[in-house]
Order: structure tokens, then C-alpha cells, then sequence
């Protein structure tokens, strides 16, 4: 089967939004499948291309048996509105003569966000006649309108036609959530047209360490109870919360926050935890990958963060990897959200409602105590993510879902031939 792939972020290096869909595209190739992906230069987080790259108009390189063609696009260290909507933009036309250059596949995948990306997928899809797969990784526009990145009426009205022309037109639409498909069903999408395939946490690569490791003497941990975010510093994060809870226990000497991540929050939460001299709040950038598991093992506890307004727009992937590294959870959602499920059914952690720091602070000092609970909880999510959202079970669904596609168009193919003669 021969899969093209069109993903804004998708990196040399684990890059943490290009993650999974990096382990997809290896993965497929291992399995012999033909696997090429279109995206743009290199560039994620810091808005500047990578050292050794190009924002060129065409590039192509090869990355673990996977073709990767990269198109310009405009690139920007800025975390306003108008340069990422035009970043995001410029990579979404831009990919459609990269699609052109990658040549007919059996079946062609975008990612959205960004949305305008499914514009150029439809269009590659009609002229090589094959099915398109939709993968929601965020309700758009949805989760920019709840968020109130997306005020402008006209805007809204734009991109609220946009989403409704690409769900009618593509052939399938994958989505990481249940609640992200009863979203889809209230909007009129057909159930036949869903599947459900969730985010996953590769299980061999985050495994469950020592709690008194390299990175907590590395960073002045020893002997503290860590309570770590790691992950993207979003609009939705929620991480308000957190800096407020921190000031609530400034005294507690012995509890640690530890904030990393970048995104468009973390200047204005920085300066905050500055304006408030919080000692007990510590920020680091993303880690390498090498470091990954011995950072998520260095928590008492994995803050998984997400405001009420993104509930059923978003959900955290960073869930996954606590669960992999086998630490309890303790999660700022609202109640509906499917953080809360997934922490509930598992039975790995904890959720605090988000604007409650005082009960934030409060549930910590008491899971301080209780640590054969907290291991407990560790080993259940483990347990589950084995069980449920593990690499290898995720791209068991996503290869039987491709496969169904091309086999169906195969047979309306062959149908319709048999019509005509």
C-alpha cells in the first residue's frame, strides 16, 4: 500500500508534536508498506528552522525508510494570531504541489490542524482519484473558538464553512476520542464515516524508572515531591491553576513544581511565577528524547492540564506518556472531558476541576502521604495504556483502517468497470 501522509510538523529529531506521526510512517514502512509524508521545514517550537535546513520551495530527504517532501512555508518565532495563521496557511497550498510531486498513493491522510491542509488533500484526492482520511488531532475551529484565539465573526463564519465542506467531502475521518466523535455526530457526520484510533505512548521507549534519577540531580529535585507538566504551554493548558496552587503552598519547602514545555503561554506564566517569587516553581524547556523517560519518572506526580472551554475540542496526549512511565495522575479537567473518563476508568490518578487552586493545593499536601497510593495508581494507568493505547495496537488500527479503504475502493473500482463492459 502506498500511504501518502500530509502533516504540518514531522521532524529529524523527536520533536515532541511530531512524535506520533513519525512512529506511524515507521512503523508502516516496517510492515512494507510505501510510505511518503508532506510537510514543512523543520521549525518546531522556537518559530526557526532548524540548524542544517532550508525553508526551500521543494525538498526531499529520507528519514528511516520514510520519503519526506518539504514545501515553503512562512516561518515565524511569533505567537500571534495573524503569523501562525499564515504559517499554518502557507504550508496548507503549499503542500498541494508536494502532494503533486510525491505521485499517485493508494490513499492520501492530513492531519488537521492545520484545516486548510484538508483543502489541498481533497483536491490531491480527486485528481489521483483515491480515498482521503481526515485525522483529527484538535477540533478546529472549535477548539480556537473556545479558546478565544478566533473572535472575528467573518473568520469564524470562514473556517466554520471550511470544516463543514471537509467532513462532507472526505471519504473517511479518524478521530482520538469519543467525545471528539459524538462532536462529529452532532454536526451530522455519518457514525460510518468515524473511527476511533486514540493517541498512544510506545510502552518499550517510556518505561517506568527509578524515581531518584539523573534528571532530579541533575535539576535540584533530590529529596523534593515533583509535581511535573510536561507538554505544550497552550491557550487551553490551564497551567494558571497551577502557579496559584504553587503560591498556596510557597511554604511547603519540600514540594516542587516543575513546568516543560514551550508554547504561547509561557512567558506570561513565567512572569507571573516571577511577579509572585515563587522559588517552588521551576521551568525548563523541552528535553531530549533520550531524557524523556527519566524526566516523567522524576514526578511524584504527572499534571495533565485542560481548561473548561476545550473539554471536548482537545485531548492532552501527554496523558499517555504518564501512564506509560507508570506515575499517577493528577489531572485539572472539567468533568466531562475525557481526561477524566480515561483517569477514572483506569483508576491512575486523581482530577481537580479547573479554576480551584485552593482544592489543588490541597488534594497535593494530602497524595504527599499517601505513596503506596501513588504507586498503585502508576501501575494501573501502565496496565492500561499496555492494554489499550500502546504504539503497536495503535498502528494496528491505523493499518486495518487504511487497508479497508483501499480494498473498498478496489471493489467499487472493479464494480463499476464490470457496469460499463
Amino acid at each position: 500500500m502506498k500511504i501518502l501522509f500530509m502533516a504540518q510538523c514531522y521532524a529529524p529529531e523527536d520533536v515532541s508534536a511530531a512524535i506520533l506521526i513519525t512512529e506511524l510512517a515507521v512503523d508502516l514502512v516496517k510492515r512494507g508498506h510505501d510510505v511518503s509524508i508532506v510537510t514543512g521545514a523543520p521549525s518546531y517550537p522556537q518559530g526557526r528552522v532548524f540548524e542544517g535546513y532550508h525553508n526551500r520551495v521543494c525538498a526531499l530527504e529520507m528519514l528511516n525508510g520514510v520519503r519526506v517532501i518539504r514545501t515553503w512555508s512562512y516561518i515565524s518565532p511569533s505567537k500571534k494570531f495573524w503569523p501562525r495563521l499564515l504559517h499554518y496557511g502557507t504550508y496548507s497550498l503549499t503542500a498541494f504541489y508536494g502532494g503533486l510531486f510525491a505521485g499517485r498513493p493508494d490513499v492520501i491522510v492530513s492531519y488537521s490542524p492545520p484545516l486548510p491542509l484538508g483543502l489541498s488533500a481533497w483536491l490531491l484526492s480527486r485528481i489521483f482519484h483515491v480515498p482521503w482520511v481526515l485525522q483529527l488531532e484538535d477540533l478546529y475551529p472549535d477548539a480556537a473558538i473556545a479558546a478565544g484565539v478566533m473572535k472575528n465573526k467573518r473568520i469564524v463564519n470562514f473556517f466554520l464553512g471550511m470544516e463543514k465542506f471537509l467532513y462532507q467531502h472526505s471519504q473517511h475521518i479518524s478521530v482520538i476520542s469519543k467525545n471528539f466523535r459524538q462532536s462529529l455526530l452532532k454536526k451530522g457526520v455519518p457514525d460510518a464515516k468515524i473511527d476511533i484510533i486514540p493517541v498512544w505512548a510506545d510502552p518499550d521507549e517510556v518505561r517506568p524508572m527509578h524515581k531518584e534519577n539523573e534528571f532530579r540531580f541533575e535539576h535540584g529535585l533530590v529529596d523534593k515531591f515533583v509535581v511535573m507538566y510536561a507538554g505544550n504551554i497552550g491557550i487551553t493548558s490551564c497551567l494558571e491553576d497551577v502557579i496559584c496552587a504553587a503560591e498556596i503552598l510557597r511554604e511547603q519547602k519540600d514540594i516542587q513544581f516543575v513546568i516543560i514545555g514551550e508554547g504561547v503561554k509561557k512567558e506570561s506564566l513565567e512572569a507571573e511565577s516571577r511577579s509572585r517569587q515563587l522559588t517552588n516553581v521551576l521551568f525548563l524547556p523541552f528535553q531530549p528524547r533520550a531524557k524523556f523517560s527519566g524526566m516523567l519518572a522524576a514526578a511524584d506526580l504527572g499534571l495533565v492540564t485542560l481548561n473548561a472551554s476545550a473539554a471536548l475540542s482537545s485531548l492532552p496526549s501527554k496523558i499517555f506518556n504518564v501512564m506509560a512511565s507508570a506515575r499517577p495522575i493528577l489531572a485539572v479537567s472539567p468533568p466531562e472531558s475525557e481526561i477524566m473518563q480515561i483517569v477514572e476508568e483506569a483508576g491512575c490518578g486523581w482530577n481537580v476541576p479547573p479554576q480551584s487552586p485552593e482544592k489543588l493545593a490541597e488534594v497535593i499536601i494530602q497524595l504527599q502521604s499517601r505513596e503506596s497510593r501513588l504507586i498503585q495508581a502508576g501501575q494501573n494507568g501502565r496496565a492500561c495504556l499496555e492494554k489499550n493505547y500502546s504504539r503497536t495496537h495503535c498502528v494496528d488500527a491505523y493499518e486495518k483502517m487504511l487497508n479497508g479503504l483501499c480494498n473498498q475502493t478496489r471493489l467499487e473500482k472493479t464494480t463499476h468497470a464490470g457496469e460499463v463492459l
